[in-house]
């Protein structure tokens, strides 16, 4: 799982413990042709946090959590698409922001990417699928995502699709 800006000079990826119990998104960044050492991100603490894809323009990043809805609540959930935002590359980055629904659901969602128009493919194990887990694909539409479309048997089938990376 691993996400680099347009102009290479950041790097976004997956950290894991030996067996999974741990997970979490770090990142580096090159300044004057050197890269830094890798840093966690700093919402990235006690839930499993994974996946990270950067949008074309850098300014969101898409990543998947089992992390609860709100602050209030310490149960986790099952996996959700979330995402943190930024104006520009050397900003700060808001708190993680669930992305909703109709792209979540009761189901696991995993390893979103999306393309330079904003539509996203991403990956879930749906009862109403093709196979164990399948790539649906959202349209950006008016500021807002579509419900989720299963892509057809020319790319699903009845076994494992995942970690679909779609060109931007």
């Amino acid at each position: 799982d691993f996400s680099i800006s347009a102009n290479g000079n950041q790097a976004f990826f997956t950290i894991q413990s030996p067996f999974q119990e741990i997970s979490q998104i770090a990142y580096f960044k090159k300044e004057n042709n050197e890269w830094s050492k890798p840093e966690l991100m700093p919402f990235s603490d006690s839930f499993m946090d994974l996946e990270p894809f950067l949008s074309v323009d850098g300014k969101r990043l898409f990543f998947v959590s089992d992390r609860p809805i709100n602050d209030s609540i310490k149960v986790k959930k099952d996996f959700d698409i979330w995402y943190v935002e930024r104006n520009n590359q050397d900003e700060e980055w808001s708190k993680p922001k669930n992305i909703g629904k109709p792209v979540n659901s009761d189901l696991d969602e995993f390893y979103p990417s999306v393309s330079e128009k904003n539509n996203l493919y991403f990956t879930m194990a749906s009862p109403n699928g093709l196979g164990k887990d399948d790539i649906y694909f959202c349209t950006w539409d008016n500021g807002k995502y579509t419900s989720p479309v299963l892509l057809s048997d020319n790319i699903n089938s009845a076994g494992y699709e995942f970690n679909a990376f779609i060109s931007a």
